[in-house]
């Protein structure tokens, strides 16, 4: 709790000094102040926990999933399917940082969708008001099947106003912040599908690493659509290669990295 205090007043604080410098003259003076609020509020719980872990580590085999959603409407089905498929449910604890619209004081909007096509084949794009965004922790905590974990303190949330969000990266960092002491560390995206008892399945392999319990894990997940049936694992890892900026007009200087060959089996 204490930890979360101090990224709540980090960021009731940068939510107070945007407002203060919405007509700033340059980017370079909101920088400045952005990371003098850093070196005020995060720089002290960085310098007082560095080098040691803030909690004990559990050895009870709990697992803590970092989620950083953006504005992701998958955000309560992941964290159904997450329980569900589980073999161990009662070890899984969550800390999502939900960036969403909220509503309040401001009209949400979509991002840049695309609405047609014109003659020459080029996409028509275009940015809408729309309500404010579906809260995925709600969703879930509110499910009959799945109260009891919010109400054990399952789910930790910490949520952010989108238009402060600071990329994937700093949503990570503030996720990672909420983990209290579970034996494994998974940081996942806000939208996937699980494998039946993948968390038994995550820690065995784990486990075989030859230098476990210092070892990581990564893996780019398969893709999926919402219509797709219950997913039950089996699909091949691929390698990440090459990265390019995308020149599509919906995602207009997005760093995309491609997907290169399978894994193979042989490979360590």
């Amino acid at each position: 709790a204490g930890v979360i205090a101090v990224l709540q007043r980090f960021l009731q604080n940068l939510h107070q000094m945007l407002i203060d410098n919405k007509n700033a003259k340059t980017p370079d003076e909101v920088i400045e102040k952005y990371f003098a609020l850093v070196m005020n509020y995060l720089e002290p719980l960085e310098e007082a926990y560095r080098d040691r872990s803030i909690f004990p580590i559990r050895e009870d085999g709990s697992i803590f999933m970092s989620l950083g959603a953006y504005r992701d409407h998958l955000l309560g089905e992941t964290l159904r399917q997450a329980f569900k498929t589980a073999a161990y449910p009662d070890k899984l604890f969550v800390g999502a940082v939900v960036q969403n619209c909220f509503g309040i004081d401001v009209q949400c909007r979509t991002g840049v969708e695309v609405k047609g096509k014109d003659k020459h084949g080029h996409p028509i794009t275009e940015i809408s008001d729309r309500g404010p965004d579906v809260n995925g922790i709600e969703q879930f905590c509110t499910d009959p099947d799945f109260a009891k974990y919010c109400e054990r303190g399952q789910i930790r949330a910490l949520y952010v106003n989108e238009t402060e969000s600071n990329g994937p990266t700093t949503a990570r960092y503030f996720a990672s912040k909420l983990w209290g002491g579970e034996t494994y560390f998974l940081q996942a995206d806000a939208h996937l599908r699980f494998a039946k008892e993948w968390d038994r399945l995550y820690a065995e392999e784990v486990q075989l690493a030859k230098k476990y319990p210092k070892a990581v894990l990564s893996a780019y997940p398969p893709g999926f659509s919402e219509e797709d049936p219950p997913y039950h694992g089996g699909s091949q890892g691929t390698r990440l290669c090459t990265c390019v900026f995308s020149d599509s007009n919906v995602e207009h200087r997005i760093l995309r990295i491609n997907t290169g060959n399978m894994c193979r089996e042989e490979e360590e």
